[in-house]
């Protein structure tokens, strides 16, 4: 996050509960706001819209929209790691001048760029033309609402951005009700897009508002494609990987379930992994709190006390009250999320019934819980990676990750319905365990690895 350790900061020195809740909120919206905005509309519209339109546009409906904020991820996850390395370097040198005019700029080359991915797709779905117009525009609408969300970690009015998911999912569920009544297929598609744009105007006004600008587009971030190459890399693999083994169910001719022209589905499987994904939000946004706050400090401190020259022997307890932070955080976050995941477990069994889920989701939905605990993990430790410049190791267990998912899946699907889901468990357990031992490593000798990292400068760079 851009940003965001600067307003928590602010929210919790208030020490009182209602700010720690207030933390919370706004952790959760920035980590997680597209996920659950999404979650959430697509279950009401799915719970009120039977018996309003046909129940097979109903389901193309659903599968395209996951479609679209699945490949939207991908495809903008690159923009999406650079543009938060450059805003982070100039929130550092205190140029917030700089947000807005490279907020317009990866908004421009994000439209143009998605527009001719979503051309590409449209000439495949064999849809009215009108569908395909309107699948496109959400397409594009939610690239660059992955963005926003970037430049916005750095708000201070985040009530703002808790007011425009609700709007923007009250009205996505209103309009597309609404217009998916007499206009079926549609009207539906329309009405959750409207809400959607509503949503990215809201978040726009926003960024305009907050945050002074110089009246220009700037496209400097252009020049972070190329000197952090890697870190493109490692947001596309990464968020690949959280989305292959869904491909592989969909299209598997075992599990996958043709919908329209080349949207497939798993019903077996898709419906558990996201009720999973829910339980994460919690550790999800204790993460950014106690990273963003408590960490932060004493890494803060660390290398001030490099920058400073202090001495060896302060070094070495700067180091150790790093370790001693990120243990700390560490803990805290697998006993809460354990606890969730434990509580989510005991209670699967009547969830799968309150959902409407067959029996043979059960096993799935039981196995998906205990994966995405790991993934919380994972994704927490890439993230560690990238606050002390692991790019390699980084890129390694993204990779990782994004093979072992598409592998261990394939391996699942054959094996039948009893090893659904331990594709993913698999790919996530071994990905940590790596990133783990490469991290602790790292840790161990993290004085070493800070200077030898430190580029060596010539007398003739100098002269």
């Amino acid at each position: 996050m851009a940003g965001i350790g600067f307003k928590l900061e602010k929210i919790l020195s208030k020490d009182s509960y209602v700010n720690l809740l207030e933390g919370y909120a706004y952790s959760a919206i920035v980590s997680a706001g597209p996920l659950l905005c999404t979650i959430f509309t697509i279950a009401l519209l799915t719970i009120i819209m039977p018996g309003q339109l046909p129940s097979d546009e109903l389901m193309i409906f659903r599968t395209l929209v996951v479609y679209i904020y699945g490949f939207s991820l991908i495809t903008s996850s690159s923009a999406q790691m650079i543009i938060t390395r450059y805003l982070s370097d100039r929130i550092f040198l205190n140029d917030f001048q700089a947000l807005v005019p490279a907020f317009a700029g990866i908004t421009i080359l994000s439209l143009l760029f998605h527009a001719v991915i979503g051309y590409t797709a449209a000439l495949y779905l064999d849809l009215p033309l009108t569908v395909e117009l309107t699948a496109a525009v959400l397409f594009l609408t939610i690239s660059v609402i992955w963005i926003a969300m970037i430049v916005l970690s750095a708000a201070k009015e985040f009530l703002w951005i808790v007011r425009s998911f609700f709007i923007g999912s009250l009205a996505s569920v209103a309009a597309g009700f609404f217009l998916g009544r007499h206009f079926g297929l549609l009207g539906l598609l329309t009405g959750f897009t409207a809400g959607q744009l509503l949503l990215l105007i809201l978040l726009v006004v926003q960024i305009f508002t907050e945050f002074e600008y110089r009246k220009k587009v700037e496209f400097y971030f252009l020049e972070y494609f190329k000197k952090y190459t890697a870190l493109a890399f490692i947001a596309t693999l990464y968020n690949f990987g959280i989305w292959t083994d869904k491909f592989v169910f969909w299209f598997s001719p075992e599990t996958g379930e043709k919908i329209h022209g080349f949207l497939y589905a798993s019903t077996v499987y898709d419906v558990p992994l996201f009720v999973a994904y829910l339980l994460v939000v919690p550790s999800l946004a204790m993460f950014t709190i106690r990273v963003e706050t408590s960490f932060y400090v004493h890494y803060k401190k660390y290398f001030l006390s490099i920058l400073n020259k202090h001495p060896y022997s302060s070094l070495v307890e700067r180091q150790r009250n790093i370790v001693d932070a990120l243990k700390l955080s560490m803990g805290r976050m697998i006993v809460m999320q354990g606890t969730i995941s434990v509580i989510g477990l005991f209670f699967a069994p009547k969830l799968y019934g309150m959902l409407g889920m067959s029996a043979m989701n059960l096993g799935v939905l039981q196995i998906a819980i205990v994966a995405t605990f790991l993934q919380s993990l994972l994704q927490t430790l890439l993230i560690m990676m990238l606050y002390f410049d692991y790019r390699a190791d980084a890129l390694f267990m993204a990779a990782l990750f994004a093979v072992s998912n598409t592998v261990f899946s394939l391996w699942s699907v054959g094996g039948g319905i009893s090893y659904f889901g331990y594709g993913y468990f698999g790919a996530c357990l071994i990905s940590l365990v790596a990133g783990f031992l490469l991290f602790n490593h790292r840790m161990k000798h993290l004085l070493y690895y800070t200077f030898v990292s430190q580029r060596i400068i010539t007398h003739s760079e100098t002269a």
